[in-house]
């Protein structure tokens, strides 16, 4: 893949020529990194136990690195980082291959040990408030191809990640492009910024009672602009409502309303078990205190018929989405649900590049591990993009055909070198075709 992606666009000789320092080998070392994201996925120490010097030489390593020089590669990748961004960019726009609708999403991925200084306690996606976290965003158009990175603390929340990202957008996406993100980023600020960039932006509004209640009542009051439309086989209704040159796409699920009022019966059945025990177990209880015994007298409030659901609010089924774009609904809810490219590249990058946990120490280390990881899934994407027939995109079954697919090194004795490739699968000639034939040792049948 990186062989491929290298003769084909020139990619890292664009990225990372001039700012390898005093570095010998420095674009190979890159690429062994990359090439450790795609197949094993182990830490900088061991990477001399898992891989033969061979893999080291094919990638264009004249000799073999050590440890120290590895980190060393990481740590200027981290230090340069806005300076091989803006290459990485200036690829994208030179290839034309900035889609006009992009997806910005931020997730975070914890970190071992407590001496980062870019690591602090947040929100965690991975479900680790118990560790430090670093925060990142990523903007991927609907093509799959990423065009940005943002590295910023663990308690960052993703408004202000938001400003941050509009500052580096700028560089590669075209005028008028759509800017799809959910409500999590969503503020007055970031909207008026979009637009004074020329952009459009697409996003939900949060759902709140308040919020919502007027949005319904508008809803219900114009049964006559109600439109039926269809989205992935599910049927929705639409109700257009325009404001302060915002378009407000007012939707209804008859799926998602049975989802969501299930859920919340399970929820409130759940709580009424853990009533129902309560109930059985009761106790008094005392307190001391400087004036005497406090008691805790449980005490059963009865109703004359069963109590409803107090979980259900009457917005189960609806979400509105806000957009400066008046469009046809259909085509807006459908923009929308694109927004599972940027989801899956975020789940790629934890699973299938395996970027969590972030074992490094060293601030530029990390931005450096985590630029990695992000160049690795963007070689993915790029290769799916080009291929006629990619058969796989998921990173992570794409890997198992990766590691499947072996170039054997045989020394025989008294013999000369040669190499075997096996397990050439369909999958694999799918995505690279006749490529993936060069690594086959020609000149093996003329020896005998």
């Amino acid at each position: 893949m990186i062989d491929k992606i290298e003769k084909d666009f020139g990619l890292f000789s664009h990225v990372f020529e001039g700012i390898e320092g005093h570095i010998t080998d420095f674009i190979p070392q890159v690429q062994f990194h990359v090439y450790n994201n795609l197949s094993h996925s182990v830490s900088v120490n061991q990477l001399h136990q898992t891989y033969p010097a061979e893999a080291m030489h094919r990638l264009g390593m004249h000799q073999v690195p050590s440890k120290r020089t590895l980190y060393r590669t990481l740590e200027r990748i981290g230090k340069y980082f806005p300076v091989i961004l803006e290459r990485l960019q200036d690829f994208i726009a030179t290839h034309d291959l900035a889609d006009t609708h992009q997806v910005i999403d931020f997730s975070s991925s914890y970190v071992e040990g407590n001496h980062l200084s870019l690591a602090q306690y947040g929100y965690s996606r991975d479900k680790r408030p118990d560790k430090k976290q670093i925060t990142y965003g990523i903007a991927t158009g609907i093509n799959g191809i990423p065009t940005a990175l943002t590295i910023q603390k663990g308690n960052t929340q993703d408004k202000k990640h938001m400003r941050t990202m509009l500052a580096v957008i700028d560089i590669v996406i075209p005028s008028n492009a759509l800017l799809i993100f959910d409500a999590g980023a969503d503020t007055r600020q970031n909207r008026t910024t979009i637009r004074h960039m020329g952009y459009h932006f697409l996003t939900l509004t949060a759902k709140r009672v308040s919020t919502y209640k007027k949005y319904l009542q508008y809803f219900m009051n114009h049964p006559e602009e109600m439109q039926p439309l269809r989205v992935n086989g599910k049927p929705y209704y639409c109700v257009t409502r325009h404001e302060n040159q915002v378009t407000q796409y007012i939707f209804f699920s008859p799926h998602l309303y049975e989802t969501q009022i299930a859920v919340k019966e399970r929820k409130y059945e759940r709580a009424t078990q853990k009533g129902n025990a309560l109930l059985r177990t009761r106790k008094w209880q005392r307190f001391p205190s400087d004036k005497g015994w406090v008691e805790l007298i449980p005490q059963l409030q009865t109703t004359l018929s069963s109590p409803d659901n107090p979980y259900i609010n009457g917005l189960e089924g609806f979400f509105i989405l806000e957009s400066s774009v008046d469009a046809d609904p259909e085509s807006i809810l459908w923009l929308y649900k694109r927004r599972d490219t940027a989801e899956k590249f975020i789940r790629d990058l934890k699973e299938g590049i395996e970027l969590r946990p972030i074992r490094h120490w060293n601030t530029w280390s990390v931005i450096g591990i985590v630029f990695v990881c992000f160049l690795a899934n963007f070689l993915i994407n790029l290769t799916a993009l080009v291929s006629k027939n990619p058969s796989v995109r998921n990173a992570k079954l794409l890997k198992k055909y990766l590691l499947n697919l072996t170039l054997t090194v045989v020394y025989p004795r008294g013999g000369f070198r040669f190499h075997v490739l096996s397990n050439v699968t369909p999958p694999i000639v799918a995505m690279f075709g006749d490529f993936v034939w060069k690594y086959r040792d020609k000149s093996l049948p003329l020896r005998w």
